[in-house]
């Protein structure tokens, strides 16, 4: 019997929940692009990890990564429940970061129209009629040293080029999320049956700031640090994730102690 679906279970996200299923001796369906078999069998508990967020480059793209399968999925599909991947971006430039927080889009934000599609996405899987939960992770990072994402690219450039170009202000700061928090809540809320809410945050509740991050990379590295002037900085409210505390086992992890560790495995792979 199939135990799981999981959308975009090739990406950066969906490839580590596949990794924690396997581990747990779930069987597990990952689907190709266009795959019709998507619709013609039972698939369990879908984790949908599939999104796009270049809004400039493909917005199209963005819709139909982040929107249209989805609803394709709701409607046509046979599943016992859904997670749905959201994102705390939403609560950009907003104080309150309650799940139940109204939600305001911003006319100036150059990727609105990520924004919109999760808010498209969450509402339809609301009212779906479908058992759903739907999470908002803040920013992913991982310690993997070959990642593109933000934090293992400029370890890496401060080891290998001793200089970091931060397109930010030193008082820039938001939420950072191990990727592997972020998996281990997701699959405590897919196993746990009877969830008290449908929403949840799932971050660590701790804004880190730029110049934080910059200070762990001169010390352990030695590098210059090379402040890009005119940069416009976008506010991150803190995350409320008491709700997610309440329900599960959650002791996140420090960014800043991870990025010692990803310091030192990528100096071990130089030696």
């Amino acid at each position: 019997m199939l135990n799981y679906t999981v959308i975009g279970g090739r990406g950066f996200i969906g490839n580590e929940v596949s990794k924690k299923l396997l581990e747990n001796n779930h069987s597990i369906y990952i689907p190709e692009r266009n795959d019709i078999d998507l619709f013609s069998k039972s698939l369990g508990t879908v984790i949908f990890c599939a999104g796009a967020g270049d809004c400039k480059n493909a917005p199209l793209q963005v819709f139909k990564s982040n929107s249209l399968l989805l609803a394709e999925i709701l409607e046509k599909a046979s599943f016992d429940k859904l997670i749905y991947i959201s994102s705390t971006r939403l609560y950009m430039g907003q104080d309150n970061t309650q799940e139940n927080a109204n939600l305001v889009v911003s006319h100036g934000d150059e990727r609105r129209l990520f924004n919109l599609s999760k808010l498209i996405s969450e509402e339809l899987c609301l009212l779906s009629s479908k058992k759903v939960v739907i999470i908002r992770p803040s920013n992913v990072y991982g310690l993997a040293l070959n990642s593109p994402l933000f934090l293992p690219a400029i370890t890496r450039n401060a080891i290998n080029n001793k200089h970091v170009d931060m397109y930010v202000t030193p008082e820039y700061a938001k939420d950072y999320i191990s990727i592997t928090d972020l998996v281990d809540a997701i699959y405590q809320l897919a196993e746990k049956d009877n969830l008290s809410e449908t929403v949840y945050n799932i971050a660590s509740g701790i804004n880190t700031k730029a110049k934080d991050i910059a200070n762990v990379l001169e010390s352990e590295t030695d590098c210059n640090i090379n402040w890009i002037n005119g940069c416009v900085d976008e506010y991150f409210p803190v995350n409320d994730i008491s709700r997610l505390k309440k329900e599960i086992t959650f002791n996140p992890r420090n960014v800043l102690d991870d990025m010692k560790i990803m310091i030192d495995d990528f100096k071990d792979k130089l030696i």
